[in-house]
């Protein structure tokens, strides 16, 4: 047993040190030869480009049947120039009644100033609860919103408004959601 904690001991001490070479922006190397050139590191911290990645949470509220409930959520945006696929989970709670929900959504903004509209549409998987119902169906998905970029250095702020409609055997659902909420871009 001591001979397993000095390795995982030895281990965690050699790849410590190797991991603060990221931190290294301005790495210089010296090259001896009868030039004495110094070369420099190509990569540049700051001039990396965005991931084209990144994750955030939005909340607000939601009309469901003419009933007004709180709505939440968190989602995740694979971005690709124009275009980016976002799954999200949500949920909203009105008086009576309840609901969770896993989507996938399809972006696609419409410009790339500071001021960003966007259109999504999608499909989710709905796992409702009422005092009369009780059922798991698929919602058609379809939006819009606006984000608002360079308010600060590590997010963006998102208006959004998505129309829902749950796919049910004694009658569809149809829902209105209205959320505010930050999304935090890797870099």
């Amino acid at each position: 047993m001591k001979k397993f904690f000095f390795i995982v001991t030895l281990l965690l001490a050699a790849f410590s040190n190797i991991s603060y070479s990221q931190f290294l922006p301005n790495l210089k190397l010296n090259h001896q030869s009868n030039n004495s050139a110094k070369l420099k590191s190509p990569i540049k911290l700051n001039s990396l480009p965005s991931s084209g990645a990144s994750v955030g949470f939005n909340l607000g509220f939601g009309i469901i049947e003419s009933e007004v409930a709180f709505a939440l959520g968190a989602f995740a945006e694979l971005k690709a120039d124009d275009f980016a696929f976002v799954p999200q989970a949500n949920y909203w709670n009105g008086s009576d009644q309840s609901n969770f929900e896993l989507a996938g959504l399809a972006r696609f903004y419409l410009s790339k100033k500071r001021l960003i509209p966007y259109l999504d549409g999608g499909l989710g998987v709905n796992f409702y609860n009422s005092d009369k119902d009780d059922f798991t169906k698929l919602s058609i998905i379809a939006g819009g919103g606006v984000e608002l970029t360079n308010l600060g250095t590590s997010f963006n702020l998102l208006f959004d408004g998505k129309y829902k409609l749950i796919v049910n055997d004694g009658g569809n659902l149809s829902c209105f959601i209205f959320t505010v909420g930050m999304k935090f871009p890797f870099r």
